[in-house]
């Protein structure tokens, strides 16, 4: 069986849906299978020739990439048609939707199964993420052409039952969707180091700088638990077109002594920080499609304050493993940090029971398992 899976940034963006592809291709290399990385992404100095680019469409902008390569399309489609002749491809697996109605024609020029790993929300108005008209109204009118290429896919891997539930009410067959937390793969090769004993409560957060991700109600948060008394140290990382005002509230609100943004930085220093801190609060205002964040928190066995929306109402369960807070209440995420700060042995208990749900459902043999199945009834002949 020849696998290729093709992504539109894979190496060169390193985002949730990148992130967990990268432990997918780990895990079914380790079940001896090992794919074709077809990208379309810029090649990187330092990137495994093992990573085949498509033609030249890493040197397209990268609107035109996330708007699904407008007026590009056939062109793309036969740039893909020729890749999955020459490497005698049997299955194409692609790793999100921009390049779609591309690689819908592309395999059925080729006579082969295609499967889509859908990470992304859907039917939420994208003016709900903070973009403005008429961008907002194109990558609408976008998601409707995604969702009618989505039909010619032999199976849709659905990030997470909230996903799934959401491409069903869509109209797609619910015998093509299956949930599969895809974008929750995590490898255990390393064990997370014992929460430290300090004095201050430690607070992480992580994640695109977007209005939408709510890191300004963490930082709010703050302020209100100051208010009570205690004086948390919170670590916000990430970069986007919210930082700078996300900067300028914290120093607005005069926490600056407690509130410290990094910007990005990279994987090792980000495992270092989820072992620094007590917990990790995912604040996301819209549903996230999963929450790969809180997923990485657990890995490490911290427990996560999350919004009770989406695919993290699947991830933390409220009072085991963390507590769910509703979308955009800063009020409820300090209550939850003072209850952490007043009863610390929540933090070991949450933490363990974390770590060991994401051992048992999250870690990358069995998710790379659910993957192969999948290939298998696809092209069970291949």
């Amino acid at each position: 069986m020849k696998v290729g899976i093709l992504t539109s940034f894979y190496p060169e963006i390193h985002g949730g849906a990148e992130a967990s592809l990268a432990v997918l291709l780990d895990g079914l290399k380790r079940l001896h299978l090992d794919p074709i990385v077809f990208t379309l992404a810029r090649r990187l100095p330092n990137v495994n020739s093992d990573i085949i680019k498509v033609g030249h469409f890493g040197r397209t902008p990268k609107f035109m990439r996330l708007s699904g390569f407008p007026g590009l399309n056939s062109i793309l489609a036969h740039a893909i048609s020729k890749s999955l002749r020459k490497y005698g491809i049997d299955i194409l697996h692609l790793n999100d939707t921009y390049a779609l109605r591309a690689a819908a024609k592309a395999v059925d020029d080729s006579k082969i199964p295609l499967v889509l790993s859908f990470h992304n929300n859907l039917n939420i108005p994208y003016t709900s993420y903070s973009i403005p008209f008429p961008l907002s109204s194109w990558l609408d009118f976008r998601e409707r052409g995604v969702l009618e290429a989505a039909r010619k896919c032999s199976v849709i891997i659905a990030t997470s039952k909230y996903v799934a539930e959401r491409l069903k009410t869509a109209g797609l067959s619910p015998a093509s969707v299956k949930p599969i937390y895809i974008g929750g793969a995590i490898s255990s090769r390393s064990s997370p180091a014992p929460r430290p004993d300090h004095s201050r409560i430690r607070i992480l957060s992580v994640g695109t700088m977007q209005y939408h991700k709510g890191f300004q109600n963490t930082v709010i948060a703050t302020k209100k638990v100051r208010a009570e008394g205690i004086s948390p140290e919170v670590v916000i990382v990430g970069d986007g077109p919210y930082h700078g005002k996300l900067r300028n509230l914290v120093a607005k609100l005069g926490v600056t002594d407690q509130v410290k943004l990094t910007g990005h930085i990279d994987t090792e220093e980000l495992t270092t920080l989820f072992d620094w801190c007590d917990t990790v609060v995912v604040p996301t205002i819209t549903p996230e499609p999963f929450g790969r964040v809180a997923v990485e928190a657990m890995s490490r066995g911290r427990s996560v304050i999350g919004t009770g929306a989406g695919g993290l109402t699947e991830i933390v369960d409220d009072g085991e493993t963390g507590f769910l807070v509703p979308p955009g209440d800063s009020s409820a995420i300090a209550d939850k940090i003072v209850t952490f700060r007043n009863n610390p042995h929540l933090l070991a208990e949450m933490g363990e029971r974390a770590l060991a749900k994401c051992k048992a459902i999250f870690d990358e043999e069995k998710i790379a398992n659910q993957v192969l199945d999948v290939y298998r009834n696809v092209a069970p002949n291949a």
